[in-house]
């Protein structure tokens, strides 16, 4: 016997017209004019049909960005110097992308008044991306590249820091080229200390 469901079938091209116009809001505007109503207007559905999908805006920039950039690729190209310019590279256009530059300040402001929506945050969106540069970090550690002993958290922190830090303060210098090659000289720095 066929399990039934209660209420309505929930329509992917309801989901994908959500996503998209929420994008659309944050890249051209930004995080602060993201609404559940204007998401719905742009969308074409109702907002009830929105709040099924997301109970906050926080919830909604959320999943745009897990839409939109899914996780750190998987690199593996049996040199740590090289997995780590592959990751930071790909981090270059995430985090110069419209939608991270008006979206993120924003979010994390949000992020702050809302633990759960934090929580997810974390696990679909930044621990992927930490893992991605562990398992990079692990792989050297395996090859006997790096000492065991290294701290793959700390360099995790070495990578990604001075990136969220640029993209969340105004006023910083540009997340540039020079800006990847500099984290990856600090990062084998101290994986080789």
């Amino acid at each position: 016997m066929a399990a039934t469901t209660l209420g309505r079938p929930r329509h992917e091209s309801i989901d994908r017209a959500i996503l998209d116009a929420a994008a659309r809001v944050i890249e051209v505007e930004n995080y602060r004019a993201l609404t559940i109503g204007r998401v719905a207007q742009d969308a074409a559905t109702t907002r009830a049909a929105v709040y099924r999908r997301f109970r906050t805006t926080a919830e909604l920039a959320i999943a745009v960005l897990g839409d939109r950039f899914g996780t750190d690729p998987g690199v593996d190209t049996g040199d740590l110097e090289t997995d780590l310019r592959m990751i930071q590279q790909h981090r270059l256009g995430l985090f110069t992308h419209p939608l991270i530059v008006r979206g993120l300040p924003g979010l994390i402001d949000d992020l702050s008044l809302q633990p759960e929506a934090a929580r997810h945050f974390s696990e679909q969106f930044l621990a992927p991306r930490r893992t991605a540069t562990t398992r990079a970090v692990q792989r050297a550690i395996d090859r006997g590249e790096v000492e065991a002993s290294v701290d793959v958290e700390w360099i995790s922190d070495l990578l990604t820091g001075p990136l969220l830090m640029r993209a969340l303060l105004p006023g910083l210098q540009t997340i540039d080229a020079a800006l990847i090659e500099h984290t990856i000289g600090v990062a084998l720095a101290e994986l080789r200390r």
